[in-house]
C-alpha cells in the first residue's frame, strides 16, 4: 500500500474540510487499520449494476456494492483490493475510503 497517495486529488480539492465520513477522505486510522491487518485485504474484481455503481466480487466470498463521493472510473473486471475492516479501497495505486450499500 502507497501511503504517500491515500486520495485522489480531484476528491481533496472538491471536498476541503467539509466532507467527511465513510467514501469521503482517508483518515488516518483507515490507513493504520489497514496496515496493521493485511491479512484482512481481499483481492477483487469490479463489477458495475444496473443503477450506476460499482461493486466488487472477492475471489472469495459474496460481491459487495460500494459507494465513494466521487464518480470512480474503474473497468468491468478490473482487479483491486477491499479492506471491509478498514473501510478502504486499492484500485490503481490509490487508497480510496468507501462504504458499503445495500
Amino acid at each position: 500500500m502507497d501511503e504517500a497517495r491515500v486520495q485522489q486529488e480531484a476528491g481533496l480539492a472538491m471536498c476541503a474540510d467539509a466532507c467527511s465520513g465513510e467514501g469521503h477522505r482517508v483518515l488516518p486510522i483507515q490507513v493504520a487499520v489497514a496496515s496493521a491487518s493485511p491479512s484482512r485485504w481481499r483481492d477483487a474484481l469490479v463489477t458495475t449494476d444496473a443503477r450506476g455503481g460499482f461493486a466488487v466480487a472477492p475471489l472469495e466470498g459474496a460481491p459487495v456494492r460500494l459507494w465513494h463521493h466521487l464518480p470512480i472510473e474503474l473497468a468491468e473486471g478490473e482487479p483491486v483490493a477491499y479492506h471491509p475492516v478498514a473501510g478502504v479501497l486499492s484500485a490503481r495505486g490509490v487508497l480510496l475510503s468507501v462504504r458499503p450499500v445495500a
